[in-house]
């Protein structure tokens, strides 16, 4: 019965955004204008975090990205979810993809539309398969320190947790629950819908960019690099470069 309802909602959001789309057009749609934000945090490498990929086939788009990651030769590539969705149908353009993508070392998270789409466990083998280290509510060591991956969680509670290093988590909401001296990295928001500064609409309480928490963690929530329909306002897609 969930399900259903998820895909009923799906609907009605495809319904809504051709609707909204001639109401919004006149503010410009930056669907696929890529940018890419750096920041300087003085790590003892270099991070590539990538996330809200929603890859639906292969297209020149991604093409692009893999060589951009390509010439920045990562030391750690992060992947934070949503990678592919219900709208997935060319799972052979997915697999090209994470193929290309080459790293020192490489980790990812699940989100919520791999397991809205029950993809979760074709992704996570064909991740494996290149070399990633899938984190499930668990934890790996990297060249640049600890690394703690959160899974989705349905109700977006979380167990309180305090680390240090790197969280990896596709919901921006788990900060509530993370303390300790740690970079939290997360998408999910896709980077709402904020006009003039002021939000109009998010789905998470962290919004887009980075956010300094009460106990001592940062927060970087990147507006991703996908979506679900090609929709985008305001919100230019992301590939995030951290050293």
């Amino acid at each position: 019965m969930v399900e259903v309802r998820r895909r009923q909602l799906l609907g009605l959001g495809l319904a809504s955004s051709l609707v909204g789309l001639g109401a919004l057009s006149y503010m410009g749609n930056d669907s696929g204008k890529l940018t890419v934000a750096r920041l300087e945090l003085g790590l003892p490498g270099k991070i590539v975090f990538l996330t809200d990929l929603h890859i639906h086939f292969s297209t020149s788009y991604l093409e692009k990205l893999a060589e951009i990651i390509s010439l920045e030769e990562p030391d750690v590539l992060l992947i934070g979810g949503d990678t592919v969705d219900e709208y997935t149908v060319d799972r052979a353009g997915v697999e090209s993809f994470i193929k290309s993508l080459e790293a020192g070392e490489k980790f990812a998270v699940m989100g919520n539309h791999e397991y809205w789409s029950d993809q979760v466990e074709w992704i996570s083998s064909l991740l494996k398969m290149n070399d990633f280290k899938v984190l499930i509510d668990s934890s790996e060591w990297s060249r640049l320190g600890k690394i703690l991956g959160l899974d989705w969680h349905e109700g977006r509670r979380y167990n309180s947790v305090r680390t240090d290093g790197i969280v990896l988590v596709h919901d921006p909401n788990a900060a509530h629950y993370i303390s300790g001296d740690c970079l939290i990295l997360a998408g999910h928001t896709h980077g709402g819908l904020v006009l003039g500064g002021i939000i109009l609409y998010s789905n998470s309480d962290f919004v887009r960019g980075m956010y300094q928490l009460a106990g001592g963690p940062m927060l970087y929530v990147s507006r991703g690099l996908g979506q679900i329909f090609p929709i985008r306002i305001n919100a230019r897609p992301e590939l995030v470069i951290i050293d």
